[in-house]
């Protein structure tokens, strides 16, 4: 090449990248739709063989409509969700995902073992709580830990954390920031909240039946194939911290959200479904048997996730391993339950095991049951912009930068939302 072309090439080679990283190009990147990374899929392809990344791989799949009842009837107006449709699906996951919780009858207090009343310089009143359940002569307990704000005006919104990973004592939440559960960032939103860990009511591991509350309930019986399991007992543990909320005069109960990330974000969506009570769920990260759409069968599915956690679903959501297309049910559904309600759904961009697409798309698929109720909802095919939240009406939605966590960004993009209904 003479070098006069040579040196024009270079022009426009340097003119085509300076106008890539020119603010004009920055901000249409910002707002482009998102979508995986090739790089990113083709890395995680090759450390997970026989675990499909790729979009084009997704079987074609048909979801099942929430609004046609189960004698293939269409559910056309809100009395009829109401007074039959809603509790077949709620029959349907019970029975073939997230078993069903016992019916004894039982009785609950809650104990103070300590308190703060000046935490976060003056701003909050912490307690650690436990919470005793008991049945005839035997009892159970999982402890718990609440902030409420001081000098609030009225009773004041709250917000259940559901913390997968580690329990959090009442010392270290009022001396560290810990991004997982920030509770004076939401002291100073105006909201009370509370926090326990998943294991201290059920503990997270296959064999750990016998330490649980379901074995409390059972008195020590295996549990039968379609009895509750643990994603259902730390969604009914949250619903026993919201009893105790709701007789506090400085909280009102009517506006509490639930959160949870990962398999906490199964749980609050499950919780949701279960307990009325609860204005909002929020999910983060919760990909498989929480937001995602199983049918997509990307990332993770329901053959690893029953194999690797058995002990989070009924036995017969195993058997549809490899056989999503016939569920009779999808995650899409477990959002429509929630309904009239708020749901916020929140994805990061590195977690593909958690399938942002499949959980956006279950928010989207959710719609019409919103619609049905008089409330809108995000009907948007299209992924938002990363970083960029989409927010209509009851329903949220963000896909973050960076991996498989619940940190800051995550907690002020949901509470901006929160505001929107609580406040």
């Amino acid at each position: 090449m003479p070098q006069f072309q040579r040196h024009f090439a270079t022009i426009l080679v340097l003119a085509f990248a300076s106008a890539l990283s020119s603010p004009q190009a920055n901000a249409q990147e910002a707002k482009r739709p998102w979508s995986a990374n090739p790089e990113l899929v083709k890395k995680l392809e090759l450390r997970r063989v026989g675990v499909n990344y790729t979009e084009s791989k997704v079987p074609d799949y048909t979801l099942p409509n929430p609004l046609t009842a189960n004698d293939g009837a269409a559910v056309a107006i809100a009395a009829t969700w109401n007074a039959s449709r809603r509790a077949e699906l709620m029959k349907l996951f019970r029975d073939q995902v997230y078993g069903r919780r016992p019916k004894q009858e039982y009785s609950i207090q809650f104990e103070k073992t300590a308190e703060i009343t000046d935490a976060f310089d003056g701003a909050a009143t912490g307690r650690s709580m436990n919470a005793i359940i008991s049945i005839a002569d035997r009892s159970y307990s999982f402890p718990f830990v609440l902030f409420i704000p001081n000098n609030a005006r009225g009773p004041v919104p709250a917000v259940i954390h559901i913390n997968n990973r580690y329990f959090i004592p009442l010392d270290t939440a009022a001396s560290k920031h810990d991004p997982f559960w920030p509770a004076r960032t939401l002291i100073e939103r105006g909201y009370a909240t509370a926090s326990f860990h998943t294991s201290n009511v059920d503990p997270d591991k296959r064999d750990g039946y016998a330490g649980g509350v379901r074995s409390f309930f059972a008195n020590g019986q295996p549990p039968k194939d379609n009895a509750w399991r643990s994603l259902s007992a730390w969604g009914w543990a949250a619903s026993r911290v919201l009893d105790h909320i709701e007789s506090l005069d400085t909280i009102d109960g009517a506006r509490v959200a639930v959160v949870g990330h990962s398999r906490g974000g199964k749980t609050s969506l499950w919780a949701a479904c279960e307990d009325p009570r609860f204005a909002i769920a929020y999910s983060n990260n919760s990909g498989c048997g929480g937001a995602a759409l199983s049918r997509r069968a990307y990332g993770e599915t329901v053959r690893r996730i029953t194999t690797n956690f058995p002990h989070w679903f009924c036995k017969p959501f195993s058997e549809y391993a490899d056989r999503e297309a016939e569920l009779p049910v999808d995650q899409h559904e477990v959002i429509a339950l929630i309904a009239p309600r708020g749901v916020y759904v929140a994805s990061s961009d590195q977690d593909l095991w958690a399938d942002p697409k499949g959980e956006y798309a279950s928010l989207t698929a959710a719609a019409p049951v919103f619609q049905l109720l008089g409330k809108e909802s995000i009907t948007n095919p299209e992924m938002p912009a990363l970083n960029q939240p989409r927010v209509v009406g009851q329903t949220g939605y963000h896909i973050r930068s960076g991996g498989h966590g619940l940190g800051d960004p995550d907690w002020n993009w949901f509470l901006d939302f929160a505001d929107s209904l609580l406040k």
